[in-house]
């Protein structure tokens, strides 16, 4: 079954956006306006060993092209490019290690606000539509996804914690309204994300964001919850020019 746990949105702090499909700090150079971008990203494991290397491309207005992927040894493995009209994004595909399409998104907006993102196969077949409720910001405050193979129907919306002002839950749930899982989204006095803690049944993970001093992205890590212990997964360190 397709989850719609690839959703993100930030409600009320402006610094990054969304991209249906998956969550990334790449958001916001498909979204936003960002001053200083990252040209790498180099993943490491548990052990500090590099286990994938991503590579960014952009236009002259600062959009994020295409990332360029390589594994472990170094060798090619796909890339995803994005194409833009008139500054607003319409469409993402996703390429293999042989240069065949795999997949392909394609995007909606009303004005300026995102309203619809189809899915569609290698053969171009529609496989999932995805209604969307967002600002002229590129922010997402809800959507349902439906899944045109198996009719399964998901959405989710967010809500600010009322205990916690820097909190912001996700709420997923399926087409009964019954409760899939939550995310919690919290941010620093700066406004920055610092912190996505996945709930699901008994299933515990943590995203943690490291940053510079000037404000831009150093690093993001991956944990999971084993009895009381939190254990790193991997590490994604973000190189700049």
């Amino acid at each position: 079954m397709f989850r719609l746990f690839i959703f993100f949105i930030i409600v009320s702090f402006p610094i990054l956006g969304y991209t249906p499909g998956k969550w990334s700090h790449k958001d916001a150079y498909i979204f936003k306006k960002v001053k200083k971008v990252p040209n790498k990203e180099i993943v490491r494991n548990a052990e500090g060993q590099v286990i994938y290397v991503a590579e960014y491309e952009y236009n002259s207005d600062g959009k994020l092209i295409a990332e360029t992927y390589s594994d472990k040894e170094g060798k090619g493995d796909g890339k995803t490019t994005f194409r833009y009209t008139d500054g607003l994004l319409t469409s993402e595909e996703v390429y293999d290690n042989g240069g065949h399409l795999v997949e392909r998104k394609d995007f909606q907006f009303k004005g300026r606000a995102l309203k619809k993102m189809n899915v569609k196969d290698a053969e171009g077949k529609l496989v999932m539509v995805y209604s969307i409720e967002s600002d002229g910001d590129g922010n997402v405050f809800a959507a349902e996804g439906k899944n045109l193979e198996t009719k399964d129907t998901e959405s989710f919306r967010f809500e600010i914690d009322p205990k916690r002002p820097n909190v912001q839950i996700q709420f997923l749930t399926d087409d009964k309204k019954k409760g899939l899982g939550e995310i919690h989204f919290k941010f620093d006095p700066k406004g920055n994300l610092v912190e996505r803690e996945f709930f699901q049944g008994e299933n515990r993970r943590v995203h943690k964001l490291k940053y510079k001093a000037d404000g831009s992205l150093e690093s993001h890590s991956f944990h999971v919850k084993q009895g009381d212990n939190w254990i790193l997964e991997k590490t994604h360190v973000l190189v700049y020019d």
